[in-house]
């Protein structure tokens, strides 16, 4: 199922927002796992968030996130043939925040978010991927960065105002949703992959090494 672009203008975003903020009613949202705790700062309980003055839910799309990473909110159906790539910033400032949610540009932004990405999947074949993979990852970091990637588009934000638990304070959260179609994302990374892996020397063990990866690299990304 195709997904509506949900481009939106921003321009009248902080005072709407600053106008939704309700009093505190903590809401348990989800019980990380130990791992899920040492991936991000999953905030477990809610005093207030996006939405919750008119009475709606915490998207779908922010529980799966918080309780499964971006292949959580994939696993979706209506993002099943998309790549899901979440943003977040948080602090005590609710207003810069709300100028970072403004300023957000997926043409801008999505380079570093999917250089992110792709980066947390070498690490999973091994922690020093820069001696593991040699020159290669040195200078896959800064093709991904640079890349001009198309098709990414921002299709929702969240913010809310919580604490990890009943002992700690709670902070403002801000979350933006990009998908991209992954038919469009994997062409550009293998387009990026393909042409490094011609241009920079590697030994032997190392290019052994980016052959399994590449057999399997969908896997756990």
């Amino acid at each position: 199922m195709a997904v509506k672009n949900k481009f939106f203008r921003l321009a009248f975003l902080l005072p709407l927002i600053a106008s939704c903020i309700s009093e505190p009613d903590i809401i348990s949202l989800v019980n990380p796992s130990p791992e899920e705790e040492v991936q991000r700062p999953v905030m477990n309980y809610m005093e207030d968030y996006r939405g919750r003055s008119e009475g709606d839910d915490v998207p779908e799309w922010v529980r799966r996130y918080l309780e499964g990473g971006n292949q959580g909110v994939e696993a979706l159906g209506i993002f099943r043939q998309y790549y899901a790539f979440v943003a977040r910033n948080t602090g005590n400032n609710f207003t810069a925040l709300g100028h970072w949610l403004e300023s957000f540009s997926p043409e801008l932004d999505f380079p570093r978010m999917a250089a992110a990405r792709i980066e947390a999947r070498y690490l999973l074949e091994s922690p020093l991927p820069d001696i593991y993979f040699g020159n290669f990852y040195i200078s896959l970091v800064r093709a991904l960065s640079d890349h001009e990637w198309t098709g990414a588009v921002m299709y929702d934000y969240f913010w809310m105002h919580a604490r990890p638990s009943p002992q700690e304070p709670a902070v403002w959260e801000f979350m933006i949703l990009c998908i991209i179609p992954r038919e469009v994302f994997s062409p550009q990374y293998n387009s990026i992959y393909n042409d490094l892996n011609i241009r920079t020397d590697k030994t032997w063990e190392q290019q052994r090494a980016l052959n399994r990866l590449a057999s399997r690299f969908y896997q756990g990304f």
